[in-house]
């Protein structure tokens, strides 16, 4: 499947996609004996995987969804760790999750940065095939990488679309961003770098949930968001283009184990159903179905594959 995102080079610096944790040693404990007991269940069980945020959440119980609507085979899902996660695949305890391409290249690859989307994700599923027995699916669609936030006002009074634009206009603006994003050198470095960007003020802004309140309150102009962050449906603020390729690409793809699809080939086909379906905007609403709304993401998932007329009811 092609991007149809423009294509850029490699450049220097780049950025590690945001990783959940959870906290409490024997959640994670019980979240690996529960594994270890589906791994002894029978193979018509597919075992699923979440890294247990509100994205991860949403897309895999759509796994489970699909699975159970399309055949007959009954599916298990588990929260687990980033940190664990890799290696209950690498043990057999699962079977199928959504990952991301820049997590992938370099947190379980551990190869140099690729900025190119097709190239990452085309590295990705070479080496993953190859070194781990693993096949990635086509793409959800979907980017969840980091870019620049406009306040939607000044968005609007300046005329700006593309980080190109918003370094051109910095002068006028002020920018919000943690003392540990700014001097991080696979950070601010980079931006500086490519955009070179020249700000009236830079305000600290430890927190970044406050970051969004800041702009909310207009005590900043811009700053650095994921672009599914579920806030951006809420908060007047205007998500800028990556231009000049500066952010690492993260595209979601569903990965699973060569082993459970040699015994069900069907699930390619069944999984492949949502290549291309969602995108950025679309995945911040169904994120803050979950996060704002407090809505289960199992009843999210299964309204909106309705809603695509990809499961019968």
């Amino acid at each position: 499947m092609k991007f149809l995102e423009q294509q850029s080079g490699k450049k220097q610096g780049y950025w590690l996609h945001k990783v959940v944790t959870i906290g409490v040693a024997i959640v994670l404990t019980a979240a690996l004996a529960g594994c270890s007991k589906s791994a002894s269940s029978s193979s018509d069980t597919i075992k699923i995987a979440t890294k247990g945020f509100a994205e991860s959440d949403i897309l895999a119980n759509a796994l489970k969804l699909l699975i159970e609507n399309d055949t007959k085979l009954k599916t298990d899902v588990t929260k687990l760790d980033n940190s664990l996660l890799w290696s209950a695949v690498k043990e057999n305890k699962v079977d199928t999750y959504v990952e991301y391409t820049g997590t992938a290249l370099i947190n379980i690859l551990k190869a140099e940065a690729e900025f190119d989307p097709q190239k990452a994700y085309d590295k990705v599923k070479k080496d993953l095939k190859e070194k781990n027995q693993i096949t990635v699916l086509d793409p959800i669609g979907f980017n969840n990488t980091y870019a620049f936030g406009l306040r939607k006002e000044q968005a609007e009074k300046f005329g700006i679309k593309t980080t190109s634009q918003l370094a051109a206009k910095s002068g006028e603006l002020t920018f919000g961003a943690s003392e540990e994003f700014i001097n991080r050198p696979d950070a601010w470095p980079p931006i500086l770098k490519t955009y070179n960007p020249k700000f009236k003020e830079i305000k600290t802004i430890q927190n970044p949930g406050l970051a969004y309140q800041a702009i909310d309150q207009k005590l900043i102009d811009s700053m650095i968001l994921y672009t599914t962050d579920s806030q951006i449906t809420v908060k007047p603020i205007v998500v800028l283009e990556d231009d000049k390729h500066v952010f690492l690409p993260y595209y979601a793809v569903p990965l699973v184990r060569d082993a459970v699809l040699k015994d069900h080939p069907e699930l390619t086909t069944v999984l492949n159903k949502l290549a291309g379906k969602i995108t950025d905007a679309e995945m911040q609403k169904l994120n803050s179905e979950v996060e704002l709304k407090q809505r289960p993401a199992l009843d999210v998932a299964k309204e909106w594959l309705l809603s695509k007329d990809l499961i019968k009811k």
